[in-house]
């Protein structure tokens, strides 16, 4: 069986994992742009390491607290999220904060739980108040918004993790699985898969963690394939032909490679 990752590169069922490199130290989650960069979230601070996995540069905001979440789907344009004091600042790619900290009340989101880059600079929101999707502009001028999707879809909504790919934005659900819509924010499908914190889109696919397992799942023919990691890990992510695990006292990397 072979799963498409990716826009260029095939996973076979006999791929082996050799290590590229290890970051040392203790770190919250991780996350990997399309660059290859790792990102190493801990408390305030945010870390970025190039691909080679050499220190590149760190981020904190000790007034703002604890960072709850990264988006770095555009590594131009990293974004970081402290939902508990409703704040978001977006970063350069050496992780300068040169547009300050933005407040969502004054943007009419009352409670951004989750947040993620959209295309032509824009952004997407969910407000846990209004339990609703808005996208935003580059200045933050609203574009569109959805009703009340708890009400809409008749479920219980307590999302956890949201992303946009080729239009589409996903937001995850943990107990009735990822809910996918369009660029405008109509609700399209479930994808019954549940119980995740986060996961990743591709081209005809997406990865996911759990159970100490990455998974790698078809979405055009609902076809499942697991990738044994060769050390016990608390979070995995997979781009192309790597893979960086979190472990409890570093990051490892690996190159997948082709039998």
């Amino acid at each position: 069986m072979t799963l498409l990752v990716g826009t260029t590169f095939v996973f076979s069922c006999n791929a082996q994992l050799s290590e590229e490199y290890s970051i040392d130290g203790s770190f919250d989650f991780i996350d990997f742009d399309n660059l290859f960069n790792v990102y190493g979230v801990k408390n305030t601070e945010v870390f970025k390491y190039r691909s080679d996995g050499s220190f590149a540069f760190r981020y904190s905001d000790e007034q703002l607290g604890t960072v709850g979440a990264i988006d770095v789907t555009y590594p131009l344009r990293p974004i970081i999220m402290y939902p508990e004091l409703n704040y978001l600042c977006l970063l350069d790619n050496t992780l300068s904060n040169n547009r300050g900290r933005i407040n969502l009340l004054t943007k009419s989101i009352d409670n951004g739980l989750l947040s993620c880059s959209s295309v032509q600079n824009h952004f997407w929101f969910y407000d846990g108040m209004s339990f609703s999707l808005i996208r935003m502009n580059e200045n933050f001028g609203e574009v569109a918004r959805t009703g009340n999707l708890s009400q809409v879809l008749r479920i219980e909504l307590n999302p956890n993790f949201m992303v946009e790919f080729a239009n589409r934005i996903y937001l995850n659900n943990p107990e009735t699985g990822i809910l996918v819509f369009d660029i405008f924010g109509t609700y399209i499908k479930t994808i019954p898969i549940t119980g995740l914190n986060r996961f990743q889109i591709f081209e005809n696919g997406l990865g996911y963690f759990k159970n100490h397992t990455l998974y790698l799942y078809n979405t055009q023919d609902y076809s499942e394939k697991e990738i044994k990691l060769p050390v016990e890990c608390s979070q995995a992510l997979i781009f192309k032909n790597r893979i960086a695990g979190l472990q409890k006292e570093k990051i490892t990397v690996w190159e997948v490679l082709q039998p």
